[in-house]
């Protein structure tokens, strides 16, 4: 696929995720020299809605080893404690906030909330940029992708 230009840069397509049968909902992850951009499309009947989140790449180490090491690992082992449900750091001057969800942009499937709160949603500007991802779509897709991108 060949790049494209979100907000009047160009990004390089990474990969697309169908997340239903119906093909009415879509991910794509598209990255640039400082960012990856997941940027969601849900088709309705009368109009879609789009969204995106931008996250430094600097915050990518991070996310992937909160995940890993941090939610999915047990306290006992190193982990977060049981008590402990969000995380959150700076980078490039951007906070970056990984919080666990048990409805993960999916009915009853846990999975994480990840928010840039130093940029405004595309969709509400009073909010920031959000997007919620399952624990399966992490393993199947985020953390691969990661990997292509180097992260460690």
């Amino acid at each position: 696929m060949p790049d494209i230009s979100l907000r009047n840069t160009t990004y390089r397509h990474l990969t697309d995720e169908q997340l239903d049968d119906a093909a009415n909902k879509l991910v794509q992850y598209f990255t640039d020299d400082k960012l990856l951009i997941i940027y969601r499309i849900s088709k309705g009947k009368l109009y879609d809605t789009e969204n995106q989140l931008e996250l430094p790449l600097t915050a990518l180490p991070w996310l992937k080893d909160t995940i890993i090491n941090g939610f999915w690992r047990q306290p006992s082992a190193g982990g977060l404690p049981k008590d402990q449900h969000s995380v959150s750091a700076t980078f490039s001057g951007e906070e970056i906030l990984l919080g666990r969800s048990m409805n993960a942009g999916d009915f009853a499937k846990p999975g994480f909330k990840i928010v840039n709160k130093s940029r405004a949603s595309h969709i509400m500007a009073s909010r920031p940029q959000e997007f919620q991802i399952t624990d399966e779509r992490v393993e199947k897709v985020l953390l691969p992708l990661l990997s292509q991108l180097g992260v460690n």
